[in-house]
């Protein structure tokens, strides 16, 4: 929903700020759910469009608070599995 442009135009911008964090909170408990994660190839998550939604869209002044909230409260970021692409995103 928040992808697309037309829908994202059309809220306000507490509106935005509110699903950008409703994301970040049900990433995290996926990847505590899952037991391959959030951040594995072949999750059904897409986390290179997520993290390009953040540091697009975000408030500058919650833009690292959402980063960092994946960074350090996720279980699989820093997996071997996790491929290195994905990692650099929150380098």
């Amino acid at each position: 929903m928040v992808e697309r442009e037309e829908n994202w135009k059309r809220l306000s911008e507490k509106t935005r700020l509110f699903w950008l964090r409703v994301m970040v909170g049900a990433i995290i408990l996926f990847d505590h759910i899952d037991d391959g994660g959030a951040f594995r190839a072949d999750s059904p998550i897409g986390m290179k469009s997520i993290v390009e939604l953040i540091r697009a869209d975000a408030p500058e002044a919650e833009r690292e608070n959402l980063l960092n909230a994946l960074r350090y409260t996720t279980k699989h970021l820093n997996d071997t599995i996790t491929p290195k692409s994905i990692r650099s995103l929150f380098v």
